[in-house]
């Protein structure tokens, strides 16, 4: 079971991490044709509205964590009549969810005037453009999505994630093909709402193949104790989503406000690039997740800390790798890019900087965040959360009056650190693995320190090349590349986390390390 558990989560990885990339590659492509068909008007628009959509999904209310956390049960003994309950149930949820979506958006559309802030109008009818945003956001939910939660809980995503990679293609082509003949941002939004619907309606398909007993009609329903107790997680796991959403979707809204929509495409391209990285992240953390579940069910107290912290030093490498490579990086690819067309692209390096910082918080959590879903521990941080999340909102507004455009991206790292990461792991660490709180914070400052370290030093190395010609861009790559990671391992290959992390690769890979 634990070499099938391996393979899979393997599979996993290796599936969607090809897609991610490829993702990456051709939203550049897209992104670049966007920007010189439409220009960076439109891209604010876009990069608003998705905001605005990502607070109108929080009517999803952590259903699909909670369904994933309940199918582990019945899927490890072959229950079949009570995975077809549970699917059955959460199919009226997300329909539900589709709706309401739709029911609120149309709430929001008299607000419209007040959140877009051009200088100069677009032609076309803004009302007409939010709608279709709606649609594609609701469309997501009423067209069979619920389907692939099986998929995540049986450790299988890797059969469809071969669906997913085909449309990656599918879909870039579609943008660059519609932008180039139409030149009309209306045409580009329903053109991608109907490449959504059709892989939503192949990757169903493909579920139902891989399990045909889900289109029985014969199927029991939950009793009302039982949806009494799974809205219970789902209320922790709202809760928890919420404060998330107030720190992540609302940036948009507030810099669109107070300085302007423009400002949100200039930075949009930014988090293009850390939200395909953060997309992986995740994807990985999700293919370990049922093992990890596995381990905090079966196995004692020290032994469950041991592999979080196995776990944690991989993460921690890629995470402070990619921050530092990111960080150093970002400006002078936006500036090979974009900057002939408007420096505007171009963030201050203190900007980028906040920007990089709170990808590391973020990612800083993902395994005892994972720990935490595994456990079915949901009201762990969630009040928290929210409390972080609404003050959020205030201090942006504040300091955006005190710094301009950093202080927006100040705001949600000061909330981060003191109102919810430290917290998080302190209380984590004591409920899951019995460990003080000076235990979890000095593994998590250590860690940071050498991010912030090994950052200075690649700075540093690179300031000479910074923001010049393709050559010297060429050259900082590699500098910051072979620097951070030598660094990198200087520090961490001794440490028993490291090696334990190599006893489970295959053993090819063990004899060149």
């Amino acid at each position: 079971m634990a070499n099938s558990r391996t393979k899979n989560s393997v599979l996993i990885m290796a599936t969607s991490g090809i897609r991610q990339i490829l993702t990456l590659l051709l939203s550049f492509a897209s992104r670049s044709v966007f920007i010189y068909v439409l220009g960076a008007s439109y891209l604010g628009i876009n990069g608003l509205f998705s905001n605005v959509l990502s607070l109108l999904a929080l009517t999803e209310l952590g259903i699909g964590g909670t369904i994933t956390y309940y199918l582990y049960k019945p899927i490890a003994e072959n229950n079949i009549e009570r995975i077809k309950t549970l699917m059955q149930f959460y199919k009226k949820c997300y329909r539900f969810v589709g709706l309401a979506i739709i029911a609120f958006g149309c709430l929001l559309m008299p607000f419209l005037n007040k959140m877009v802030n051009l200088d100069q109008p677009i032609p076309e009818n803004l009302y007409l453009i939010y709608f279709l945003f709606v649609l594609n956001s609701a469309f997501t939910y009423l067209f069979w999505a619920y389907k692939q939660a099986i998929m995540s809980a049986n450790q299988k995503q890797y059969k469809i994630e071969k669906i997913n990679i085909v449309f990656t293609f599918i879909s870039c082509g579609v943008d660059i093909v519609v932008l180039l003949i139409f030149r009309n941002f209306i045409a580009y939004l329903l053109f991608k709402m109907a490449v959504t619907i059709v892989k939503n309606v192949i990757i169903a398909r493909k579920v139902d193949n891989e399990f045909p007993y889900l289109k029985d009609k014969n199927v029991a329903k939950l009793t009302h104790d039982e949806i009494k107790v799974f809205f219970k997680g789902v209320v922790d796991q709202s809760v928890f989503k919420l404060g998330s959403t107030l720190f992540n979707s609302t940036l948009n809204i507030i810099v669109s406000i107070f300085i302007g929509t423009v400002i949100v495409g200039y930075y949009s391209n930014y988090y293009m690039v850390i939200g395909q990285v953060n997309t992986i992240f995740g994807l990985i953390m999700a293919s370990i997740i049922a093992g990890i579940g596995n381990v905090v069910a079966t196995e004692a107290g020290e032994k469950i800390f041991k592999v979080y912290k196995m776990l944690d030093m991989g993460v921690f490498i890629v995470n402070a790798f990619c921050t530092i490579c990111m960080f150093q990086l970002f400006n002078s690819f936006i500036n090979l890019w974009l900057g002939h067309l408007d420096k505007g692209y171009i963030l201050s390096q203190v900007i980028v900087g906040l920007i990089c910082l709170d990808f590391y918080l973020n990612n800083s959590c993902q395994v005892i965040a994972t720990y935490r879903a595994a456990a079915g521990k949901f009201n762990v941080g969630r009040d928290l959360q929210v409390i972080a999340g609404v003050i959020n909102i205030p201090l942006s507004i504040g300091l955006i009056k005190l710094f301009g455009l950093a202080g927006a991206f100040l705001s949600p790292v000061l909330c981060k650190i003191f109102i919810t990461v430290m917290p998080f792991f302190i209380k984590l660490g004591k409920i899951l693995f019995n460990k003080n709180w000076h235990v979890m914070i000095k593994d998590y400052t250590i860690k940071f320190l050498i991010t912030v370290f090994i950052g200075a030093i690649v700075w540093f190395a690179c300031s000479y090349f910074h923001e010049k010609s393709l050559v010297y861009f060429i050259i900082e790559i590699l500098i910051t590349v072979i620097l951070s990671a030598t660094l990198l391992a200087l520090f961490t290959f001794r440490t028993t986390e490291v090696k334990e992390l190599v006893s489970h690769m295959p053993e090819k890979i063990r004899k060149r390390l």
